[in-house]
């Protein structure tokens, strides 16, 4: 009983909340130098460039999922928690399994063939030799879309366009190579039954289906898998401007679907773009691709003026793997409201999440321009040229949701939901919604506050009210965290 009760004093003594609560931390512009000022548009304030302006909003989002075994048909279907909580945020509720489990399969029966869906295939059939001399892996399909339709009110509408490459890749590529090591979509699994249980489950869910994808993407695949998104987004603007799934046939493979898409005159409501994890590296790579390539294209027109919300992106760990000899194109120029917005939200205890606004100051005082100029972050002008330079805003917003592990103990919060969890907070969905303001959430007009979850809640955040940001030169900006 002693000893119990010691143990006990020892936990409550390394403890502070078994819970922790949603909070903002900070949202920061990389066209500031003010700390917490940072201001974007919501989901549904882009549709003011929206053909209805006025009439009816409707938003299509490019949905982008990250690391992970995402069509594991023993949790929720990719984007359910994004889709259920932009269902809350206006009042509305949807079934826990609101989308199908696996593209153009009925989560109830996974034999039952849905219409909403279309497979991306390659323009050939791609053989990777592999480190086994004489062996080779193939590679044909690269993604499966589907579409989600969200109907919140009379007049306002969110098309949700699932991208999965997951299974394809996994089973082609992944499988042969670090199969025998997982469990979860592995018949067998031998070696990962013998695991103890915690250990087993972060090994598959952040090594072999988590590490693989992004070691997979760094290589010669990464291509395919862009590749697989650019199809992805033509046939999703194509079915936006009236052009469906059904027309253009149950299989297409990228660059025919494009070409299409090129010919045609499309009109549609505005897209915007939400990426998990790796996902987001996927996403800035094409957008990059797009901005740099001098041809005017469908990507073009689908990024501009957009909004990509990154949720726990690795674009600052993975672009090690970009740095080269050669040099980087830069963008044409961008009006102020063509150039695209990345809204980078990142729960600071995610292991695998980094922010971008630091991340671009710390590479600028790091690192020496080839042109031999400076740029100087604390004038205005300068800040514009780096803007300029990059070719998109940038907008970090950190915030703070994961729970701890154990009830009683706050040092250690959930790694897992740290990475996964930002679309279950009704908060970060409002913010989605309705964008910020100075830092604030922008309440004024948003019709996305009506989530039973949030009645009460004072979204008026305390600013610090020494707001200025330091200019980035060595030992300053490394200080300031900023």
């Amino acid at each position: 009983m002693l000893r119990l009760c010691l143990l006990f004093l020892f936990a409550f003594g390394l403890s502070g909340c078994s819970t922790t609560s949603f909070n903002v931390l900070d949202i920061n512009a990389l066209s500031s130098d003010r700390i917490d000022s940072g201001s974007f548009k919501g989901l549904e304030r882009l549709a003011e460039k929206s053909p209805e302006n006025g009439k009816n909003i409707r938003v299509n989002i490019i949905y982008l999922h990250g690391i992970g075994y995402v069509e594991n048909p023993d949790d929720a279907p990719l984007a359910n928690a994004f889709i259920s909580g932009v269902a809350d945020a206006y009042g509305n509720t949807v079934e826990d399994k609101a989308v199908a489990s696996q593209c153009g399969r009925d989560d109830k029966d996974e034999d039952v063939k849905l219409q909403n869906f279309i497979k991306i295939s390659d323009t050939k059939v791609r053989n990777y030799r592999t480190t086994l001399p004489g062996s080779t892996l193939k590679l044909t399909d690269l993604a499966c879309m589907d579409r989600q339709v969200l109907k919140v009110s009379s007049n306002i509408e969110y098309v949700i366009y699932r991208v999965f490459w997951d299974d394809i890749f996994w089973e082609s590529l992944q499988a042969p190579h670090v199969g025998q090591d997982a469990l979860g979509a592995q018949k067998g699994g031998k070696i990962a039954l013998k695991r103890r249980k915690y250990n087993g489950q972060l090994k598959d869910k952040l090594v072999n289906y988590g590490f693989s994808d992004a070691v997979l993407y760094l290589g010669p695949a990464g291509e395919q898998i862009r590749d697989a998104v650019r199809g992805a987004m033509c046939s999703a603007a194509l079915d936006a401007s009236g052009y469906g799934f059904a027309a253009q046939g149950p299989r297409v493979n990228h660059r025919d679907i494009c070409q299409i898409a090129a010919g045609q005159d499309i009109q549609t409501d505005p897209f915007a773009f939400v990426t998990e994890s790796l996902g987001s590296k996927i996403a800035f790579d094409i957008m990059r691709d797009a901005m740099t390539d001098g041809r005017g294209n469908i990507y073009d027109d689908m990024i501009k003026g957009t909004q990509f919300f990154m949720l726990a992106n690795q674009i600052p760990l993975l672009s090690l793997s970009d740095i080269s000899e050669s040099a980087r194109q830069v963008p044409e120029p961008y009006s102020d409201a063509e150039r695209p917005t990345i809204v980078a939200m990142s729960e600071i205890n995610d292991f695998l999440t980094y922010e971008l606004v630091p991340f671009y100051r710390n590479l600028l005082s790091g690192s020496q321009r080839s042109d031999g100029t400076q740029i100087d972050m604390a004038v205005e002008s300068e800040r514009d040229r780096l803007i300029d330079i990059l070719g998109f805003n940038v907008i970090d917003m950190r915030v703070e949701f994961a729970e701890p592990v154990f009830p009683l103990v706050s040092g250690f919060v959930d790694p897992l939901f740290a990475h996964n969890g930002h679309v279950k907070q009704p908060e970060l969905i409002a913010y989605m919604l309705c964008g910020a303001q100075d830092g604030q959430l922008h309440v004024d007009g948003c019709r996305g506050l009506r989530s039973p979850r949030l009645r009460g809640k004072n979204f008026i955040r305390k600013i610090e009210a020494e707001p200025t940001l330091p200019n980035p030169k060595g030992e300053a900006a490394a200080r300031s965290g900023l």
